[in-house]
């Protein structure tokens, strides 16, 4: 199951370190290029839940290798793909393909490691495989790109595919919900649609302001939303099991996994093309540059049991989050002459801040679940996961499109306007001092858009420490409920 989630976590920051060789050759503009990396976030949160209840019923091992065939059939696709079009079909593929894999790696150690203390190492181990995952995919990327076409970058996870099918063909026994209940189709088609109209919407909303269209899509999917929340609680067999979150402590965790990958992949959209664009790094050394925050990561996950266990889930969850506020603020101090220390201090403190909150969500989640319901409970945790990535690099990265947008107005090539690596293209077909001007102001907009951005997810940390420490008990009473076996109830 680690292998299969090590892949799934390597292709994040793959894509990232590849982006700006993509913009070089097939010269997406700044809406596409969000789209490159949104579009498969989007399809696996659509299809996250209908993924995870049908494993829980048709089988979660099957639903894991066939997912992971379409992970490695569409590595082939986007390897040679000579369009954006081709390109973006094949995140659509991808997307489809995690939404199987994603949940069935949670499930399955739900239902493998019966014993709570050791589903609660196995779920460390997880979480630090996800983020030595992210750590190894900037390095091979970097080192493919160094000779290679950007094709290559996709191939890496053909290896990883098939030795994942293997050990999961050996080692991963069966499992399945012994009483599923009716499949009601209506169910998947609301929470489909439902998703993919509040991440467009809100999306479109943070990029272009209030445009009818996508107001009214965003409207539309709120409406779906509700109408699917309704009609589960109507069912003897819902699609998704809403009593779990009467339960404030599974309520926090969801939340916890949401915002710190808010957080996280907002913060990795664009430092990746500040490495290379501004400071001139290849690939590889940009790739060299995460290894902090990933490093920081893996030491967190396995430590976070502990942590929770002296300290409790409330001080855990807020000091992770306070942790990662004054993380990313860090960040908005960048363009100076310590930028060096800066980026370290804050990949290290996003890396541990992030890795604890996910960690200690993940096993709240997964404990709350009883063993038939594990695919949905894991598609819970994992929907949180894609809506956090999706949403922090639309939402960070319009804020910063938007300010370098409006601070790149003055120049008469629209195309520099649209993003940092358009600039850089527009500027190698001028003059030495036009490019020089055109590039100043191009990172001079830059880093402001960045500073922004920064800040924006920094307050949004802040204020989730604050609820976290404030909606939370305290660990006596945290204590007394899960001796009383109560624990869920809070």
């Amino acid at each position: 199951m680690c292998s299969g989630l090590l892949l799934v976590a390597m292709d994040n920051t793959i894509l990232n370190v590849a982006l700006p060789a993509i913009a070089d050759e097939l010269r997406p503009g700044n809406t596409a290029l969000l789209w490159i990396v949104d579009l498969y976030s989007l399809v696996v949160a659509g299809l996250l839940v209908t993924a995870g209840t049908a494993s829980d019923r048709s089988g979660r091992k099957k639903f894991f290798l066939i997912g992971m065939a379409l992970f490695g059939i569409s590595s082939v696709v986007a390897a040679f793909s000579g369009s954006i079009e081709v390109l973006l079909a094949s995140r659509v593929l991808r997307g489809i393909g995690g939404a199987m894999i994603m949940p069935a790696t949670l499930s399955v150690i739900r239902n493998v490691f019966t014993d709570s203390r050791e589903r609660g190492v196995a779920i460390g181990i997880w979480s630090a495989t996800a983020s030595a995952g992210s750590a190894i995919g900037p390095i091979l990327a970097g080192a493919a790109l160094q000779y290679f076409h950007w094709g290559s970058v996709f191939l890496i996870s053909l290896p990883i595919v098939v030795v994942a099918m293997v050990l999961t063909v050996i080692y991963v026994p069966e499992s399945r919900d012994p009483s599923p209940g009716r499949f009601d189709p209506l169910s998947v088609v609301l929470s489909m649609a439902a998703v993919v109209g509040v991440v467009y919407g809100v999306k479109e909303l943070a990029g272009h302001g209030l445009a009818p269209v996508a107001t009214a899509v965003l409207l539309a999917g709120l409406t779906l939303a509700f109408t699917f929340v309704r009609r589960q609680g109507k069912l003897d067999s819902p699609l998704l099991d809403l009593s779990l979150f009467k339960a404030r402590r599974f309520v926090a965790a969801t939340l916890s996994v949401l915002l710190s990958f808010f957080g996280f992949f907002g913060l990795l959209f664009f430092l990746t093309q500040y490495f290379q664009i501004l400071r001139g790094y290849s690939p590889l050394e940009t790739g060299l540059w995460l290894l902090p925050l990933a490093l920081a990561s893996v030491v967190a996950a396995p430590l976070t049991g502990a942590i929770v266990a002296r300290t409790g889930t409330r001080v855990t969850l807020a000091g992770a989050f306070a942790l990662l506020s004054i993380s990313l603020g860090v960040f908005s101090l960048l363009g100076g002459e310590n930028d060096t220390l800066l980026i370290v201090l804050g990949f290290l403190g996003v890396g541990f801040g992030a890795s604890v909150a996910v960690t200690a969500g993940s096993q709240a989640i997964m404990t709350s679940a009883p063993p038939e319901r594990a695919g949905g409970a894991a598609a819970i945790q994992e929907t949180s996961f894609e809506l956090g990535a999706g949403l922090g690099v639309a939402l960070l990265g319009s804020v910063m499109a938007a300010l370098y947008s409006t601070a790149m107005t003055r120049f008469t090539d629209t195309a520099a306007s649209e993003s940092l690596p358009a600039a850089a293209v527009a500027a190698s077909k001028l003059d030495g001092p036009q490019a020089a001007a055109l590039m100043d102001a191009a990172k001079a907009a830059f880093i402001d858009g960045l500073s922004a951005a920064a800040l924006v997810g920094a307050g949004v940390m802040l204020i989730t420490a604050v609820l976290a420490a404030v909606w939370l008990p305290p660990l006596a009473v945290e204590r007394e409920e899960l001796a009383a076996g109560a624990g869920g109830d809070w």
